[in-house]
């Protein structure tokens, strides 16, 4: 298999071809339709659609191209999807003079797709397809049978015409499942009977073809039917990913279609699918095969991971196609890095490009680049994915809103902040591509980063896990020993890897947790490594922001520390302060305790919030030490809160220390006369002298917290999504 740096390579390499896919199909577009070669007479004049199948082939394989990969100057191509919709339904359906059931299969499923209501003649053209089953009720496969001939003139059914035929059925129901469900009604059609049918002679072709490829010299094995059988069980046959026997199926099947390619890459004719009666024979044309069986593994369902995993160890075989691909491109003369390709089926035009040829070359390197980022996102990733709980995204959310709920009643909570400027965005965002590797998942205008800085044990890493939840996307933590995991020798070797692997990444949600040495302000640090990782990674972050495929937030304890550069806009779009929890739910947590655990329920505090701010005012004129030198500076930081202002210990205090106050609490308040039922700002100070201050809970902690709160900032360009955006499911996943 490839290793990771060969798929990045190979990723980049296929990004960059298909920059060519729009430009050099439109190129070969003329009015409603697509010409087949570039020398043919315009089509501009014509209302009607022409060339049916070969305009379909391109349309379909313009909507495999994801938006950014479109130029800025290609035309919107909405209008010309319902033009071909309503207008193939008046015309002739025949493809060179001949092959109706053909023109049917390959160009019905994209008409229904862009269909606006049910129009009759979609079930007229169905019926037509699937009129050789009723008149054969021993058939079971589609081929090109014309109910208008003679039974004897008829072609072999084949798993090319059952996979398009199944892909109508498909495409009815979703769009029109009324109109479907009418349709499976009819007695004498019968509809589910006939879809199980296709996909029993299907599993019966496919076993079939491995016995015969399982015999090397066997001389009548036909590839294209093992790949087409394939592509059917593939996509229509269920729950595999569960079923072993099915898995080993499988495995033996692409064993089987990859033992017959060419030193080339690619694969020779089998027998042709049929006979035009213009055109002479019609073969299957490998890029579309290998486009449709690719999909297979892009499609939103269970078994989609286990395709992807069995496509894996056929990598090289499949970058081989693409560069038999590359290497036969043919110049297109409309303009410069444009191409198209010739499936070499008319002997009369041999070497001259044809567009349903070119479509189908790009539909399968589309696949491919996206198969291949799904594989380099899996490889980054076993560096830092970890097991743990994971939540589901109605926890998630209950989850921020409880840790969300900072000190400091008078600013926008900090779950507020998440929902608004990461979580709403996301959600709204409509991108379809929710495999990755195609579409950014995040808009131009949205945010995704931000540093999240205040006192330690606040949740900051909780509240990142809990984001990555609440979107549903994957979650990674990287320290700052990953950086130097290989010796501080090998440091910028190993940032420049862990930079790549990330890059590689999408739907992900990635939280630097304590870097803290990784970002010092330049100009005061002396140590010449700190100032490495930090000028290293200035960039890297510019290059993460650009890319749109990841929010990425950095935890720390110390924002004083960070580089000025680091915290500029289009690197982090916001500094997020997160506070120890708010005073209200300190005090209902107190309460909690002081009745379940010791035996004092109707307890109330007579203290409030202004008390405890106006300490940490106090603490701040303190904090400004004026005229004092450096010695007695960090002498002054060093010392423990004075006992003056031991309510403002309360507004540092974390969750996990809430105990301990509460024993605290218990003990002072058992220890009056009559245990009193208020509880008054002299006995919570009290209690509050006898709680354990740890070593970072100095004068220092309360002068860092007091200046963390004049330090948050946003970037507004960025645009926040207020309210709460439900996530946007596909029917498959109701």
């Amino acid at each position: 298999m490839l290793s990771f740096e060969e798929l990045t390579e190979a990723r980049r390499a296929l990004q960059s071809f298909c920059l060519l896919h729009v430009p050099s199909l439109l190129s070969l577009r003329s009015g409603n339709s697509f010409k087949l070669f570039p020398d043919d007479p315009s089509l501009e004049r014509s209302r009607r659609v022409r060339h049916l199948t070969t305009t379909a082939t391109c349309l379909s394989s313009l909507l495999d191209c994801p938006s950014r990969f479109r130029p800025t100057e290609s035309e919107d191509l909405d209008s010309v999807y319902s033009v071909f919709a309503r207008r193939s339904l008046r015309r002739e359906w025949k493809s060179e003079g001949s092959a109706q059931i053909y023109c049917r299969c390959r160009a019905l499923p994209l008409v229904i797709k862009f269909s606006q209501a049910f129009d009759p003649m979609i079930r007229k053209h169905l019926l037509t397809v699937l009129a050789q089953l009723r008149k054969k009720p021993d058939r079971f496969g589609i081929g090109e049978a014309d109910p208008d001939q003679d039974d004897d003139d008829w072609a072999p059914p084949n798993a090319f015409h059952t996979y398009w035929t199944l892909d109508i059925l498909s495409e009815l129901e979703q769009k029109f499942p009324k109109q479907y469900k009418g349709i499976s009604a009819n007695k004498v059609l019968n509809l589910a009977i006939r879809r199980e049918g296709m996909l029993s002679w299907t599993r019966q072709r496919l076993g079939y073809e491995i016995s015969l490829h399982s015999e090397p010299k066997s001389s009548v094995l036909d590839t294209d039917q093992l790949a087409w059988s394939l592509a059917i069980f593939l996509r229509f046959d269920r729950n595999f990913h569960s079923d072993l026997a099915k898995q080993d199926f499988v495995k033996q099947a692409l064993k089987c279609l990859f033992s017959t390619q060419n030193d080339v890459g690619t694969w020779p004719h089998y027998k042709p699918l049929f006979h035009y009666r213009d055109a002479g024979n019609a073969y299957c044309y490998v890029f579309e095969t290998f486009a449709v069986l690719l999909q297979c593994a892009l499609r939103e369902r269970a078994e989609t991971k286990v395709i992807q995993a069995l496509f894996r160890p056929y990598c090289k075989n499949l970058m081989e196609l693409w560069r038999y691909a590359d290497s036969t491109k043919i110049p297109l003369p409309a303009g410069d890095k444009i191409f198209g390709w010739s499936s070499g089926h008319r002997i009369s035009k041999a070497g001259k490009p044809e567009s349903w040829a070119s479509a189908s070359v790009f539909s399968y390197a589309q696949a491919l680049r996206r198969l291949v980022g799904i594989w380099c996102r899996e490889e980054a990733l076993k560096s830092f994915i970890k097991p743990q709980k994971k939540l589901t995204p109605k926890e998630a959310e209950k989850e921020i809103e409880s840790r969300g709920k900072t000190w400091g009643s008078n600013k926008t909570p900090v779950s507020e902040r998440l929902w608004t400027m990461f979580i709403n965005p996301v959600r709204s965002h409509d991108c379809t591509d929710k495999l990755g590797a195609g579409q950014s998942p995040i808009e131009e205008d949205h945010a995704r980063s931000a540093i999240l800085f205040g006192p330690p044990g606040t949740s900051k890493t909780s509240l990142i896990r809990a984001l990555a939840a609440a979107i549903e996307w994957r979650y990674v933590e990287i320290h700052a020993s990953h950086f130097v995991a290989e010796g501080l020798t090998q440091v910028q070797k190993t940032a420049d890897r862990i930079f790549r692997q990330i890059s590689e990444l999408d739907h992900t949600v990635v939280l630097f947790d304590e870097i803290d040495e990784l970002v010092r302000e330049r100009d005061i640090e002396k140590d010449a490594f700190g100032r490495f990782l930090t000028t290293s990674m200035l960039p890297k972050l510019a290059e993460l922001w650009d890319a749109r495929k990841i929010l990425y937030f950095v935890a720390t304890n110390h924002i004083n520390y960070f580089d000025s550069a680091i915290v500029r806009s289009h690197r982090f779009d916001a500094l997020i302060l997160v506070s120890p929890p708010s005073f209200d739910a300190k005090i209902k947590e107190l309460k909690a305790l002081l009745s379940r655990k010791y035996g004092l329920p109707g307890r109330y505090f007579e203290t409030r919030e202004r008390e405890i701010q106006k300490e940490l005012r106090a603490l701040r004129k303190k904090e400004d030490l004026v005229g004092v030198d450096e010695a007695q500076e960090r002498k002054e930081r060093e010392r423990k809160l004075d006992s003056q202002f031991m309510l403002a210990k309360f507004a540092l205090l974390r969750y996990d220390e809430l105990d301990e106050l509460a024993s605290r609490l218990a003990s002072v308040l058992k220890s009056e006369s009559a245990i009193p039922r208020k509880i008054t700002s002299l006995l919570l100070a009290k209690a509050l002298r006898k709680v354990g201050d740890s070593e970072w809970r100095k004068n220092k902690s309360y002068f860092d917290f007091l200046r963390d709160t004049r330090s948050e900032r946003r970037d507004y360009q960025m645009v926040g999504v207020r309210g709460r955006v439900e996530i946007k499911r596909l029917p498959s996943e109701q």
